[in-house]
């Protein structure tokens, strides 16, 4: 009993000295406003009209079958990607930008021989924005498609068959 008395005379004599002692609190932290900020990060936010959209889908591709999965961006709308595929497949990541002539198209990705592919795009331009998947074998294979992002539209192309196009509310 008497020792735990000492304890806190001992305590409320260290609170009395150190208050005494004149100590101040540590200054504030002055944070740098929202303009200071993207002064040096500018890349790191980008506003959005459109707004946040999710979809999922299965593309099956008959041996030697190749097709065109697109979705409408605004330009610095950003979109998630991931997809597999069954085997391996060649692909494409273009863009058309809008107004471009017929057969126009910008690359960014292409490689052969791969069964998946995951990324974040970012759109230099207004435009339609996706894949070319090429099944190169001789036996159907299947995509999963994942995106997440700020898309208006998607867009399905295949020889022959007039364009599916999906808009999102």
């Amino acid at each position: 009993m008497l020792r735990r008395a000492a304890i806190a005379v001992s305590i409320a004599v260290l609170a009395t000295h150190a208050s005494a002692a004149g100590q101040q609190p540590p200054p504030a932290v002055v944070s740098p406003t929202p303009a200071e900020t993207l002064a040096k990060w500018p890349w790191s936010i980008t506003t959005q009209v459109t707004p946040f959209r999710q979809e999922t889908v299965t593309i099956a591709l008959g041996p030697k079958e190749g097709m065109e999965y697109k979705y409408r961006l605004e330009k610095g709308a950003g979109m998630l990607y991931s997809w597999t595929a069954t085997a391996p497949l060649n692909y494409e990541l273009h863009s058309v930008p809008d107004g471009s002539p017929k057969g126009y198209a910008e690359f960014f990705d292409n490689q052969q021989s791969r069964d998946r592919g995951h990324g974040v795009y970012n759109a230099a331009f207004p435009g339609i924005h996706g894949w070319w998947f090429e099944n190169v074998s001789d036996r159907a294979i299947t995509i999963t498609l994942s995106t997440a992002g700020f898309y208006s539209e998607s867009q399905e192309f295949r020889k022959g068959v007039d364009v599916r196009i999906k808009r999102f509310n």
